[in-house]
Parts: structure tokens; C-alpha cells; sequence
């Protein structure tokens, strides 16, 4: 039996094909693929780390990566308070902190795919617990099982509220002409409208994010026919001592036809059934393939990638591993126009600069609430359809203040959630002029990236000894333009002056992006 299993074991392992990126084909150094790939997925390199997974291979590093625990996460994912800063120091604290960063990030994408909020009242209790049990387990999985998680926990249940969903004999279809989600004219700022827990009847909320948002995607081939339908199909799915629970009585118990096949009366089996028909369609293969895509790659990413994903995604099940591996073995991935061309939203944008400056997590709470001021509180995205992907969400004239002024506030270790120590990265020699001063530091902080247009960029600012006070005194004031800095200031490297050229490397357009 022991040789048996040893067998096993050594052919499995024997079949396992080792990964290859083809970067250098994209005419990319190690350092430089390296960066990018942590870029990718981590949320940023902290000190060295670059040039430490250059030296001992990117496939290596990624391989790991992938091999990330599905669980516990109790330890990692604690009980806290579901308010969202509280829950957003938290997921500051992992990010900056944990081994396993692409679990991290691929968490932080399928919450926001299948986005629930703490603004919604009766949602709020569950948010914690719906990453920790639901999302984080399967962020590296299947994806029949992160649908299947997602649709039994109660916090999409409520969000959404399919736990209001019921059937009642003589049912009569709702009006067409009735939009209350503005399905018509979606904006990302659309709030969802309060469903009446004491109203019985059908609710399409789920259904229809379920095909929109969740699987098939808007032109994922359903019809309106097909959302009613799937609503039927799920009523009954509900909550009881903050638990899923089927409730057979509220359950509709005729036939159904739903994507143009016909549904027998089964009880909860018709929803089980339906949600594994959807996660391995081919329109949800083709939807999440562009998702990733845009996600790890581009904003526009080329058509040859999003079907080479989608074929894997199809072939593999829905194994989001094989689809990652296989991302990241496409030249596209490592095409020289795809590196830095992703704007970083404002989490990943504090958890960055906390760990390229090897910055201490504490348990205090004024780095997650500085994300409101750049436009993103994390859990509290009240659309269903989560922080939209696009450069357009988190660039804006304000916004830009707000970074830059983040930035020098890290820099001088002004938020008490991370203890920063410039001394960790502060170079060796001599620093006499700011081009000096920028470039040793941007070597550091900008690892594996080309910086001679940063340095040149930024050499007024740094020279000058007023320009972060200017900043921040910008920020006070409301101001949505960027200060000019005095070009005519003399430079000398002094500990303020060090504070300023750190936060204009972490304010500048060069890690913003990654």
C-alpha cells in the first residue's frame, strides 16, 4: 500500500510541468520582470526583494505563491468588528505583512467581483466572516466553489436580498417597464434600493447579478425571461441563525425554463445545478478572462490573451491556478507596454509604500481611514458591481492632491498603523545635490523600473526645502492642483529634505503605477 501511494505521489509530481515566463523575449532583464511581476501580484517588493527573486527565479517565486494554504485563516482573518475601518486595517495589515501576497490579491479581486458591502444594514454583520469563509479559501481555486460560497453565505444573501426572495401562489410578473436598480442607465455611483424585509414575493436583486456581474457577464447571452426564471429557481435560499438555510415552504415548486432548457421541480438541487451550469459556461469563461486580464495585464488587454484564458478556463474546470499560470506565461503578460501601465488604486497604492519602506503594521486605524480621502473605502463599495477597474476611478484633479500629500505624510511616518524608518533604506554615500539624493533613493524605491525621468522630473521639488509643506498645506486647503515647487533652492541633504524626496518617489507617476 505504501508503494502504491509513493508511486502515486512520484508520478503526480512528475507530471506537474514547471513554469516558464518568456521575458527575456520581451527583452526584459530579471530585475526588470521581476518587478513587474511583484507588481502584479503582491502588493508591491519590499527591500531587496526584487533583485533576492531575480536571483532565485520569478518561476520559483510564483510556484510558491500559488501553493498558498486555503486554510485556517482565523489567524490571518480575525473575528473583528464589521465596521469597515476596523475591517480595512486588517486587510492593510495582510497585505503589507503576509507571505502568501498573490492569495492576498486574488482575495481582494474576487471580493470585489462578488462585491457585498457594510453600508448595507442587515449586510454589515457578515462581511468579515464572508471573506474569511467564502472568498479568501477559494481565491486560488475553484471557481465553481467561490460562486457556490458566495451564493450560500448570508451576507450575499442579504445584500442582495434573496433572503427576502419567496414564492406565493398566483404569483403575477412583475411590470418590465419597472427598473429599481436604474439597469438601464448603470452608473458606478448608483446606490441599491432598500428591499422591505417584511414584503414577500419574488426579488430578481441575485438573480440578476448572479448573470450580470457574478458568471455570464451583460452580453453573456440571457434574456430578462432567463433572470426571472433563476429568481424562481432560487427562492427559498435564505438565512436562519445567521446560516444559510433552504426554506422548501418559500420555494417555487413548478417547472422553470432557464436558458432555454427546462427545469424539473427539484427543491434546493435546481439552484445547485444552475450555478455549476453557469460557472462552467462558456460566456463566464470568456467574462473572467477579460477580467483578469485587464486586472493583471492591461486596461485594453489583447483579444489573443482573453482566448487563450478563456480555453484554459474551460479545459481546467474553472481551476483559477492553471488560469494564472498561464497568464503569466503569455507574452502579452510580459510585453514591455504592459509594465507600469496599470494605475494603483488607493489600497494598493498605502500597502506598496508601507512595504517598500519596510514600514511596522500597529493596530492603529488612521492609515486605512486616510483611503476615504482618496476615494476608496474598502468593504464599503455600495454598487454591486464593486470598484470599477479604470484609471479614470481613482485619477482625478483631487485625488491627485490627495496621493501626493499621502505620500509625504508616509514618508515622515505621520500615520500611527505603520512605524516607518527611513534608515532601513537611506543609501551609504554622500548625497550633495538633489539629482544625487533622487536617484540613490529611487533606486531603492523603485526598483527594477527606469527612472532617469523621474529623477529629472522631480529635481526642482527636491531641491526645494519648502515643497512638502506646500503640499500639504495644498491638501489642507481643498486645492486640487499640484504646487509648483521653487526652482531656485539651494539643496542640502538634511533629514527633512530626505522626508521630502521620499514622499515625491511615492507621490511620482512612476509608483502610482504598477
Amino acid at each position: 500500500m505504501r508503494l502504491w501511494l509513493f508511486f502515486c505521489l512520484l508520478t503526480a509530481s512528475s507530471w506537474a510541468r514547471p513554469l516558464s515566463f518568456p521575458y527575456r523575449e520581451a527583452g526584459l532583464t530579471p530585475e526588470e520582470a521581476a518587478a513587474h511581476l511583484l507588481n502584479r501580484f503582491s502588493y508591491g517588493p519590499l527591500p531587496g526583494q526584487v533583485q533576492e527573486v531575480a536571483r532565485a527565479g520569478l518561476e520559483r517565486w510564483f510556484e510558491e505563491q500559488l501553493g498558498a494554504p486555503a486554510g485556517p485563516l482565523d489567524n490571518e482573518f480575525p473575528r473583528l468588528s464589521n465596521d469597515s475601518r476596523s475591517l480595512g486595517q486588517a486587510k492593510l495589515r495582510r497585505a503589507v505583512t503576509s507571505r502568501w501576497q498573490t492569495r492576498e490579491v486574488m482575495t481582494d479581486f474576487w471580493f470585489n467581483h462578488f462585491n457585498v458591502s457594510t453600508t448595507d444594514d442587515d449586510c454589515r454583520k457578515y462581511v468579515a466572516a464572508y471573506e474569511r469563509e467564502a472568498i479568501a479559501p477559494n481565491a486560488l481555486g475553484s471557481f465553481l466553489k467561490l460562486l457556490q460560497a458566495s451564493a450560500h453565505h448570508p451576507a450575499m444573501l442579504f445584500y442582495l436580498d434573496n433572503a427576502y426572495s419567496s414564492w406565493e401562489d398566483g404569483y403575477v410578473a412583475p411590470d418590465r417597464s419597472y427598473d429599481p436598480l436604474h439597469y438601464g442607465n448603470r452608473k458606478p455611483a448608483n446606490f441599491r434600493p432598500k428591499t422591505d424585509a417584511n414584503k414577500r414575493g419574488l426579488n430578481e436583486n441575485y438573480a440578476r447579478e448572479v448573470l450580470e456581474l457574478h458568471t455570464l457577464g451583460v452580453d453573456g447571452g440571457y434574456r430578462q425571461q432567463d433572470v426571472t426564471e433563476l429568481a424562481r429557481i432560487l427562492t427559498g435560499w435564505g438565512v436562519d441563525k445567521d446560516a444559510f438555510v433552504f426554506r422548501a415552504d418559500r420555494h417555487d415548486p413548478n417547472p422553470k425554463k432557464f436558458l432555454f432548457q427546462v427545469v424539473k421541480p427539484n427543491g434546493q438541487n435546481e439552484g445547485e445545478k444552475v450555478l455549476e451550469t453557469l460557472a462552467l459556461h462558456a460566456s463566464t469563461a470568456r467574462f473572467l478572462s477579460r477580467k483578469l486580464a485587464v486586472r493583471f495585464v492591461s486596461d485594453q488587454p489583447p483579444k489573443s490573451l482573453t482566448d487563450r484564458l478563456q480555453r484554459k478556463f474551460l479545459s481546467s474546470r474553472g481551476d483559477t491556478r492553471q488560469v494564472l499560470e498561464t497568464l503569466v506565461e503569455s507574452p502579452e503578460f510580459w510585453n514591455r507596454e504592459a509594465v507600469g501601465a496599470k494605475i494603483k488604486s488607493p489600497f494598493e497604492l498605502e500597502a506598496s509604500s508601507a512595504r517598500i519602506l519596510g514600514g511596522q503594521m500597529t493596530d492603529e486605524r488612521d492609515a486605512a481611514e486616510q483611503l476615504a480621502g482618496m476615494g476608496q473605502e474598502v468593504y464599503a463599495c455600495r454598487p454591486p458591481t464593486g470598484w470599477p477597474d479604470k484609471p479614470e476611478t481613482w485619477l482625478t484633479p483631487g485625488t491627485l492632491v490627495q496621493r501626493l500629500s499621502f505620500a509625504h505624510r508616509m514618508a515622515a511616518g505621520g500615520f500611527r498603523a505603520v512605524k516607518v524608518d527611513l534608515a532601513k533604506i537611506r543609501p551609504a554615500q554622500a548625497l550633495k545635490t538633489a539629482a544625487a539624493a533622487l536617484q540613490a533613493y529611487a533606486d531603492r524605491l523603485l526598483p527594477g523600473r527606469a527612472t532617469a525621468n523621474t529623477v529629472k522630473l522631480l529635481q526642482d521639488a527636491a531641491a526645494d526645502p519648502n515643497y512638502r509643506s506646500a503640499v500639504l498645506e495644498s491638501t489642507r486647503k481643498g486645492q486640487k492642483t499640484v504646487p509648483k515647487p521653487n526652482p531656485k533652492a539651494n539643496f542640502e541633504f538634511t533629514t527633512p529634505a530626505e522626508v521630502n524626496i521620499v514622499g515625491l518617489l511615492l507621490g511620482c507617476p512612476e509608483f502610482q503605477r504598477r
